[in-house]
């Protein structure tokens, strides 16, 4: 049998790894978008808060110094079928200003949590050229604060109007899932209690070319520090495994 002492050891380096490393991927997704719309169904304006997972989204008013709606939100189908045409969608179009949809994300966890992706569908129809593609830019605004670096303390925030993500837009319906931490070369980071404001830019050469959101999600992982209480515990345990591991046997 192993000796006690090593058991105590072993029992201790299991629970500091445990205590130490410990996090957790949480996500939250917006599909319903005109039902969710406050200012009404098939609105021209969008104004949009969902709240889940300790994350929240906010589109539109609030969600940066211009808070930037598209063109509100839509809901026909135009004749097509399939789980992506759900009648309940952003559209773009008519203006340039309605090329651009802001977007806040808010962590109200407990933890800093690491901005890991976000995905989301574009339509583009096929009679159309435009749009060829699209921009996810960070907007230093207010109190935004998206970080770069090995920790949310120590890092530096992103730089305004920086890309965070970008794709071409063809015809039909695009997927795309923009991985944050490989586009920035870099680790971006919400701190606790604070939030991070972007904006979804259309590139388009026609600023009336009509296009369409759905389908959008974000991915954190949070990440459990424990407080320097845990460490004084997890150095007092340390200290009384050595003075056990000195001492004699009798």
């Amino acid at each position: 049998m192993k000796h006690p002492k090593l058991i105590l050891l072993s029992s201790v380096a299991f629970f500091a790894a445990v205590a130490i490393a410990q996090s957790m991927t949480l996500s939250i997704a917006v599909d319903d978008f005109d039902n969710l719309n406050s200012l009404g169904s098939g609105n021209n304006n969008l104004d949009i808060t969902k709240s889940e997972n300790g994350l929240q989204l906010d589109f539109g008013p609030g969600s940066s110094n211009l808070g930037r709606d598209a063109f509100g939100t839509g809901t026909s189908t135009f004749g097509e079928s399939g789980e992506w045409f759900d009648g309940s969608y952003v559209k773009f179009g008519n203006s340039g200003n309605q090329q651009l949809l802001d977007f806040r994300i808010t962590n109200n966890t407990a933890y800093d949590v690491k901005l890991k992706n976000i995905s989301f569908d574009i339509r583009r129809a096929p009679t159309n050229s435009n749009p060829t593609g699209f921009e996810l830019k960070y907007l230093a605004t207010g109190d935004s604060n998206l970080v770069k670096g090995a920790t949310a303390q120590t890092g530096t925030e992103i730089v305004d109007l920086n890309n965070i993500g970008s794709d071409s837009v063809v015809s039909g319906i695009n997927n795309f899932s923009e991985f944050i931490g490989s586009n920035i070369s870099g680790t971006a980071w919400i701190a606790a209690g604070e939030y991070a404001n972007l904006r979804l830019k259309m590139i388009t050469s026609n600023t009336a070319a009509s296009s369409q959101l759905d389908n959008f999600s974000v991915t954190v992982e949070a990440v459990n520090v424990p407080e320097p209480s845990t460490f004084a515990l997890l150095l007092g345990l340390t200290g009384l495994c050595l003075a056990l591991q000195r001492r004699p046997n009798l």
